[in-house]
């Protein structure tokens, strides 16, 4: 019987209970479906209490347990579950009332439902905890490798305060790379252990070009200890943005390549008077300007000492025991390197084992002429450099900064050099009408290259330099990266007195031979590929030999200018392809019939030359002509039956013109050039030389002037019956855009105030007046004799007087002059002139010799103390 039973128990009960079991799943798949969607309700609502525990917890600071991580992650994966058996079932009763169903798969279905409903009774069971969080173990700070600064102390002060600054509370560094923005990022991140009490959490990215969103956002949760599996990009937000909004935090972000969305990586914004601090670092002032930096701080090189000091300590001790003509060598590599760290560290450490006077002259010369030779300069230095021009948006843009190049070392380029060659090239297009806007264009793109750090200013606001370094890693980027190093041959400013071998020339696509002391070019180049050469400023260059264009010809640009040049070669008719033609201040008297070939020319420059003579028909032929510039230069129009020289009409003919800088000897001329309204409008710079008929000129508003609105520069010179120049801005304001007055050679001429101003006048030269007694005499005696102040020129910022023997004041009677905006004042040979009596707030300067400063008489002792720290000594 006991043996029955346990043969019962072992093989037929399990059996009857399976199928028990069975015949229920098949008969009562609705009951289990209905018992799991009751009991993951129940679930559900026990979870949701858990997740606010969670929600609470985070906003402290506090991280979830393990324990409930894994809980909430479990009971997820059950809803999902529960999901699909729930839409299984609805799918099985379709096919049940179609009478497809078959018995299995309603047994599955059952099954799967009472296996999940048996988890989730479970998981019930077990969301009851004690605790859901523990607190966050952060680090506050992470001490970062970093390198010795020099020469930054000014800058981490400036950093330190802004941390106790409310105000600010987005910080921009900005600067070349390779200048130590990283290096003082890292020390200031080092630091901020000592010196900032009240801040809670520091992190320190380094963003760099590639660096995508979400792995910024990992950096940030995983500095937070946050976790956060599966969560999408605004969910990740939305948990840093609770964590960090409740701290006082500083945020280094360096290496910034373009804006950050600080909001979508959930970065709370610093409000007025926070903690909190973001700082970032960037090549890109415009990036600073995009993220609302409240202070910005550009990051300099070196001055010359500390660049040395940082030399010295990257050659080591070595270089104490050097020898004399060593140091030397020194110093012009340390020049070489134009106080840029980067590179003052390259070139210290390859020059560290160096022991001999003829291998530091050897450096010197590799950094002249072939830098990218020099060891470590293209890995370290060059390659770094180039990101920044790899970076940039278009290829104009890089294509304007190699023209820059193209100048010797520090050299301050005026933007307009620059933008000249661009549009003579057509990197600048015609989409603008007007010359003036092309100009702005051309200063446009110079301003994007300064904001990207790859241009610096110049010597004024018109013009711009190039560090060295870049102009060497732009010189490596021309010659395919070293690989064709007369490529580009660029010789500028190195004391040159022969030109290049020609067939040195015969790969060349850009030459640059300016500002040297080379005397001839005697031999004729074959040059296929050349587009650009510059002599200009080689003032012992006296000869270009015939047929010397013969065999360039793709010839784009050629500037002569600034040479002792006496005649065009022979052969220049050949460039069939020049569009810029540059021989302002050389000895040309005459211009070769051939001319008349160059009908692509679109910029033609002949200002302070001796030009007398122009053949009939060749200013006329050249009619793509954009830019014609002749001031102080070929000026014999003739006019019907008054003149000599070449027609009037021919000047006419060129309708593509925009510019015109135009001498001027007869006033009959004067007034066939203002019946043109093309003429008149693309006139630039007037120069009035001789005009016996002039006798009185009106400024700002006349007859005379309503046809030149693009007029920027008058010169009248050698007029002997001109007696006044009027001004008198009581009607309409004509001349909007005239800045610069040059009155030279007058004899009887004098200048009378009767109403009005010169509004836009920055420039007034006045010299070789033998009569002018005063700057400016009032109109009327009544007038004169009134207390008052008077501004005839609001914006005038440089007043030079020269060779006025006659001269006694700038007033007239009791009337003082004002000068809101002046800002150097010169005066020569002006030895009536015993008192200076002037308003200008704004004064910088003030020029002259010692003897005639000595002798000057003060009305008062304030007067004189607040002129004197003005003065600087001139020799005449």
């Amino acid at each position: 019987m006991n043996i029955l039973a346990t043969i019962f128990e072992k093989i037929f009960r399990p059996l009857k209970d399976f199928l028990t079991r069975t015949y229920g799943y098949i008969m009562s798949c609705q009951y289990y479906i209905e018992a799991l969607e009751n009991e993951k309700n129940e679930l559900k609502s026990r979870r949701d209490d858990v997740k606010r525990r969670v929600d609470v917890a985070e906003r402290r600071r506090m991280e979830p347990t393990s324990e409930v991580k894994l809980w909430l992650e479990r009971v997820a994966f059950l809803e999902e579950r529960a999901a699909k058996i729930n839409q299984e079932f609805q799918d099985w009763l379709t096919a049940t009332e179609n009478r497809s169903q078959s018995m299995i798969s309603t047994y599955q279905l059952s099954k799967k439902a009472d296996e999940t409903l048996t988890e989730a009774r479970n998981l019930k069971g077990k969301g009851v905890f004690e605790k859901v969080a523990d607190e966050l173990v952060q680090v506050r700070f992470e001490e970062i490798p970093s390198t010795p600064v020099v020469g930054m102390a000014s800058l981490l002060d400036q950093l330190r305060e802004c941390l106790s600054n409310d105000d600010v509370g987005v910080v921009g560094i900005y600067g070349l790379g390779g200048v130590g923005k990283t290096a003082l990022l890292k020390k200031f991140n080092n630091e901020i252990l000592a010196v900032a009490k009240d801040i809670d959490f520091v992190i320190y990215i380094e963003v760099t070009k590639d660096l995508n969103m979400d792995e910024i956002q990992r950096i940030i949760g995983d500095r937070l200890s946050l976790s956060w599996e599966k969560k999408l990009a605004k969910e990740r937000a939305l948990v840093i943005y609770k964590v960090l909004s409740k701290m006082n935090f500083v945020l280094l972000l360096d290496d910034l390549w373009e804006p950050l969305n600080l909001l979508n990586l959930g970065v709370p914004i610093p409000k007025w008077q926070s903690k909190s601090k973001i700082i970032l670092a960037t090549r890109i002032e415009d990036v600073c300007d995009q993220m609302d930096a409240k202070k910005k701080i550009k990051v300099e090189c070196l001055p010359q000492d500390e660049a040395w000091e940082l030399f010295q300590e990257k050659v080591g001790e070595a270089l104490v025991c050097y020898k004399t003509g060593i140091r030397r060598h020194a110093e012009e590599l340390t020049a070489k390197c134009g106080g840029l760290p980067l590179a003052l560290i390259t070139v210290g450490r390859a020059m560290a084992s160096k022991r001999t006077a003829n291998e530091w002259k050897h450096a010197v010369t590799v950094l002249r002429i072939a830098p990218w030779q020099f060891l470590g300069m293209e890995t370290y230095v060059f390659n770094h450099l180039k990101r920044s021009y790899d970076n940039l948006p278009t290829d104009k843009l890089r294509t304007c900064l190699l023209y820059c190049s193209l100048y010797p070392e520090e050299f301050s380029i005026h933007k307009d050099y620059i933008t000249d060659y661009c549009i003579g090239e057509g990197l600048i297009d015609n989409l603008y009408a007007q010359l003036d806007e092309l100009y702005n264009m051309g200063h446009h793109l110079l301003g994007v290259l300064k904001t990207a750090s790859l241009l610096e200013s110049g010597d004024d606001e018109d013009s711009i330099k190039m560090h060295p370094m870049v102009r060497a890693m732009v010189l490596w980027i021309a010659s395919e990266f070293g690989a064709k190093n007369m490529k580009w041959i660029v010789q500028a400013g190195v004391g040159l007195k022969e030109a290049p071998r020609v067939e040195k020339w015969t790969e060349a696509d850009m030459i640059s031979l300016m500002y040297n002391d080379i005397h001839e070019l005697y031999e004729a180049p074959i040059s296929p590929h050349l587009r650009t050469l510059m002599l200009q400023h080689n003032p012992a260059l006296e000869k270009i030999c015939d047929g010397f264009f013969q065999f360039i010809p793709y010839l784009k640009i050629l500037d002569i200018s600034h040479t002792s040049i006496s005649r065009l070669p022979s052969g220049i008719g050949s460039l069939a392809c020049l569009q810029y033609l540059d021989f302002c201040n050389t000895q040309i008297s005459s211009l070769p019939k051939e001319l008349e070939s160059l009908v692509n020319l679109r910029f033609l420059l002949f200002s302070h030359t001796p030009l007398k003579a122009i053949p009939s028909g060749v200013i006329g032929c050249l009619l793509a002509l954009e830019v014609l510039y002749m001031g102080r230069s070929y000026g014999d129009w003739k006019v019907g039956s008054i003149g000599t020289g070449v027609e009037f009409q021919e000047l006419e003919s060129l309708k593509r013109l925009r510019a015109l800088d135009i001498t001027i000897l007869t006033l009959v001329a004067l007034q066939k050039l203002l019946q043109s309204h093309q003429l008149a409008g693309s006139t630039r710079y007037l120069h009035l030389d001789g005009c016996a008929e002039l006798v009185m000129v009106l400024l700002p508003s006349s007859d005379l002037w309503k046809t030149m609105t693009g007029l920027k520069r008058v010169t009248i010179a050698d007029c002997d019956n001109l007696e006044d120049v009027i001004i008198d801005g009581s009607s309409a304001n004509d001349l909007p855009n005239l800045q610069r007055v040059i009155l030279r050679g007058l004899q009887k001429a004098r200048i009378v105030w009767k109403a009005g101003c010169l509004q836009h006048l920055k420039y007034l030269y006045i010299l070789d007046c033998n009569k002018m007694e005063r700057l400016i005499e009032i109109s009327s005696q009544e007038e004169e004799e009134e207390c008052r102040t008077i501004t005839v020129f609001p914006n005038l910022k440089v007043l030079s007087l020269s060779s006025l023997p006659n001269f006694k004041s700038l007033n007239s009677g009791r009337t003082l002059l004002a000068f809101p905006s002046l800002e150097s004042f010169k005066v020569m040979g002006c030895p009536m002139l015993s008192k200076l009596k002037l308003a200008a707030e704004k004064l910088k300067e003030i020029t002259g010799i010692a003897r005639w400063w000595d002798e000057l008489e003060w009305d008062d002792d304030d007067h004189k103390s607040a002129f004197l720290p003005l003065f600087k000594h001139s020799d005449g």
